[in-house]
């Protein structure tokens, strides 16, 4: 071995031992910060339901991918999606008689609103 080669060998030992601790360091704090981290937030489950007697002449209603539209439904009627960020929820239905609209939020209901009449038209939002 040269005496160059001894040189670089001995500034590598050197160089072992704080980029041991370093990397260590390193793995430590993203390890702990990802345990202490918040959680990541469940995005919430949206419900429609729409009820009655018969039929409902239409159903309309804002989904996260836009709006939807339905028309000679039995009833009852629903349907549910994951919601994405902040959305404004609406459903609105009309049929003979009497109707009841209802939104729910990861299974509590958030709005709920019943029309009668001929026809019965009723709205829903949140």
């Amino acid at each position: 071995m040269t005496s160059r080669s001894a040189a670089k060998l001995r500034h590598l030992k050197r160089l072992s031992g704080p980029a041991t601790v370093c990397a260590l360091g390193i793995g430590f704090t993203a390890t702990c910060g990802l345990a202490n981290a918040d959680p990541l937030p469940q995005l919430p489950q949206v419900r429609y339901e729409v009820s009655g007697s018969g039929v409902a002449e239409y159903i309309s209603y804002q989904t996260d991918t836009g709006q939807k539209r339905a028309v000679n439904v039995g009833l009852p009627w629903s349907t549910q999606f994951t919601a994405f960020g902040a959305q404004v929820f609406v459903l609105s239905a009309q049929g003979p008689g009497s109707i009841t609209c209802r939104i729910l939020l990861d299974g509590n209901v958030v709005t709920q609103q019943t029309a009668t009449g001929a026809p019965g038209h009723t709205v829903c939002t949140h």
